[in-house]
């Protein structure tokens, strides 16, 4: 177990702490090269049991991002696809499987 915080540990905590300036709040989702999928989908729906609501700016930055992450996986995905086909059409030489 790591003795001291992970960087992006620390940003994902600082964009989920509702007591946090919004600046701050905003600039550490940005520093954030991959945030998790679920931290963005917390910041995007509304609960019952969120006391404040996130503040506008911060959710269009999550929007965004979100946007982002999930394009970027898609196009992974679509790209080991691709080579895995590729892999199987050209199992040998002569084309024999």
């Amino acid at each position: 177990m790591p003795r001291f915080m992970q960087p992006r540990t620390a940003l994902a905590r600082l964009v989920e702490d509702e007591e946090a300036p919004v600046g701050a709040r905003c600039r550490a989702l940005r520093q954030l090269a991959h945030p998790p999928l679920l931290l963005l989908r917390r910041l995007l729906v509304d609960t019952a049991k969120r006391t404040k609501p996130v503040p506008a700016r911060l959710r269009a930055i999550a929007a965004l991002a979100f946007a982002h992450e999930v394009q970027l996986r898609k196009v992974k995905a679509s790209f080991r696809g691709r080579k895995q086909k590729q892999d199987k059409t050209s199992s040998n030489a002569l084309g024999i499987s």
